[in-house]
């Protein structure tokens, strides 16, 4: 039965998309250089780890993580399987989107962007560069292996 799967990855895509609005927050202290509470007329000075680009990549590229969970739960309703594809998908889904987030939350911190292992023409890599990366390598396949499987499964009118 799909509805496990799909249970999961809504709760995975709402997650996402609390942490993209979270992280919407750090774009704009960031931005401003405190921690503001406006329309009141103070705030907490403060240097936020990062760049306001780099908190503007976690914000989007989470949104729109959550919406791909969020999106890959409504069609996983609306296909039929055998075996256990369905815990597959979602599985490989939300490793996806944590591993997305890995990598847009680590490569900012990262010289090489995290786009490789090791040094590369945007700069050297580091440990930040290695936990961008790796999991959004692994993230990258499965979601691939996950579109797959879907695109295998039957349609069904329900």
């Amino acid at each position: 039965m799909n509805a496990d799967s799909c249970s999961m990855l809504f709760k995975h895509g709402l997650l996402a998309v609390l942490v993209a609005l979270i992280s919407g927050f750090f774009l704009i202290f960031t931005m401003i250089g405190e921690i503001s509470f406006s329309p009141l007329p103070f705030g907490i000075p403060i240097e936020m780890p990062g760049t306001a680009a780099g908190w503007r990549t976690v914000h989007l590229g989470m949104m729109l993580n959550g919406f791909m969970a969020l999106l890959f739960g409504a069609v996983l309703r609306h296909l039929e399987f055998d075996g256990n594809a369905p815990k597959r998908v979602a599985w490989f889904t939300v490793i996806a989107v944590w591993g997305n987030f890995c990598f847009y939350l680590f490569g900012m911190f990262a010289p090489n962007h995290g786009v490789t292992m090791g040094g590369n023409r945007l700069g050297e890599g580091n440990l930040a560069g290695a936990l961008a990366f790796l999991p959004a390598l692994v993230g990258a396949v499965t979601l691939i292996v996950a579109v797959v499987v879907m695109l295998r499964g039957r349609i069904v009118r329900r």
